[in-house]
């Protein structure tokens, strides 16, 4: 079915188009959970038994390592229930799962969102993807690297404050750790929604640029809480990258409201 021919569905086409990108998406993140669920890092047979049937998979690997880089050695986890383990399991297994079938959801969604698209929207669409991947990139190594580990220490230095023993729960110590990388990711492709505010006219350059100084004192505040640590180490490695981000979109920003400005006054005339 051509472009031109999904511009002249009806409701219910459009509906049916829509669900059938999803089927492909439901599929492609199956696949992919089950692939990390079963597929071995290696087999070595001297450590199969009747007793210990199990190999080392893709998702395995990918919680012992979490583990490895981001629990400190006086601190315990604890399974809590009989079903904490094979939760934690599949849930780091469908993030991976999102993650490898993240180029057939984006490829899916933007099929069904093409036709509704101008070509020099279109021509946009590439560099947007880039651009947020990059991004998303660049903020979930950030959070691995910074930002998970300040995290992990605070929760520590705040337990043996109040004079606990630190031991956590399996799940809860996964579930911070999946979910604040997952957050670092998409929060530091802000600066592609900041573009495209000013795009639409929701807001201009100048609003961001007098609000601007405020969000950096906000964000250094933030850090500086999750940030155990009396060093800026923490807080210059994260604001810094920030800032640069927010100029840099205000920057391409400016040149998006410039050719917008030009459309409405050579309609007007």
């Amino acid at each position: 079915m051509t472009d031109e021919e999904k511009k002249g569905l009806t409701f219910w086409e459009h509906l049916t188009e829509l669900f059938s990108r999803l089927r492909t998406i439901a599929f492609a993140l199956l696949i992919s959970t089950i692939a990390v669920m079963v597929v071995p890092i290696s087999i070595e047979l001297s450590a199969i038994s009747a007793s210990n049937p199990w190999y080392q998979t893709i998702s395995s690997f990918v919680i012992r390592k979490l583990q490895m880089d981001f629990l400190p050695a006086d601190v315990e986890l604890l399974p809590i229930s009989w079903f904490a383990p094979l939760e934690v399991y599949i849930y780091v297994s469908i993030m991976l799962g999102v993650v490898l079938s993240s180029p057939v959801i984006m490829y899916e969604l933007y099929k069904f969102i093409n036709p509704a698209l101008h070509k020099r929207e279109r021509k946009l669409v590439y560099p947007f993807v880039i651009a947020f991947t990059g991004l998303f990139i660049f903020g979930f190594t950030l959070g691995y690297v910074v930002i998970i580990p300040a995290t992990v220490s605070a929760m520590v230095m705040f337990t043996k404050l109040l004079g606990l023993t630190p031991v956590y729960a399996f799940s809860d110590f996964f579930s911070i750790v999946m979910m604040t990388l997952l957050l670092s990711g998409f929060i530091f492709t802000f600066p592609i929604y900041v573009v495209l505010l000013v795009q639409a006219g929701v807001i201009t350059t100048e609003q961001i640029k007098k609000s601007r100084k405020y969000l950096y004192v906000g964000a250094v505040v933030l850090i500086a809480l999750i940030d155990p640590e009396p060093g800026l180490i923490t807080e210059t490695t994260c604001i810094i990258p920030i800032i640069i981000l927010m100029e840099a979109s205000i920057i391409i920003a400016r040149r998006f409201e410039k050719q917008r400005e030009q459309n409405e006054q050579s309609n007007v005339s």
